[in-house]
């Protein structure tokens, strides 16, 4: 076993808890007496978010020199991918009576710990593989930002469909590319 495969284990299960958080809970956030779709489209993005982070390890595969530092740098984003799915969705699911009252209560968890991901997804690109991350980091981060500032449904609406799309098409960007 390499380091690296010993390395990803351990972020695969902070994933899969991550994860699991939201999925145990999915019915729940589409109940239709209670969903409100912003909530259950961030949901959606979180959860595609996972896959997105998962997948993109495997570019670290050729690394051979990890210390204690470069792997707690790189279990960051799992931990924060954690908190972003236990604020949109709590262990608790069932006792939420309105999603979109759940949504505004804890969007600024949310929002700052995506924040934080993207940053410490860039920073962990650049350090870690010395390139650039992509361009859709930085609208992203801004949308992090406007939501944790304003809690403006239309605005919510609008970050949640531009972020959708844009994540879309990296998935696309990079599917075409063969990554």
């Amino acid at each position: 076993m390499t380091l690296f495969e010993y390395l990803s284990v351990a972020i695969s299960i902070v994933l899969s808890l991550s994860a699991g958080q939201v999925l145990v809970n999915l019915r729940e956030v589409f109940d239709p007496a209670r969903r409100y779709w912003v909530h259950a489209l961030w949901v959606a993005q979180t959860l595609w978010l996972h896959v997105l982070y998962w997948w993109s390890m495997w570019a670290y595969r050729d690394i051979e020199s990890w210390s204690l530092l470069s792997f707690a740098f790189v279990l960051l984003v799992p931990a924060l991918l954690f908190m972003c799915s236990s604020a949109l969705v709590p262990t608790y699911a069932q006792n939420v009576s309105s999603w979109d009252q759940h949504f505004y209560t804890v969007r600024r968890w949310y929002f700052a710990s995506r924040a934080l991901i993207v940053v410490f997804a860039s920073l962990r690109t650049w350090l870690l593989l010395d390139t650039t991350p992509p361009p859709i980091s930085g609208l992203i981060l801004v949308a992090c930002v406007a939501g944790f500032v304003s809690s403006n449904r239309s605005l919510h609406a609008v970050l949640v469909f531009v972020t959708s799309v844009g994540m879309l098409g990296v998935a696309y960007a990079r599917l075409r590319a063969g990554i």
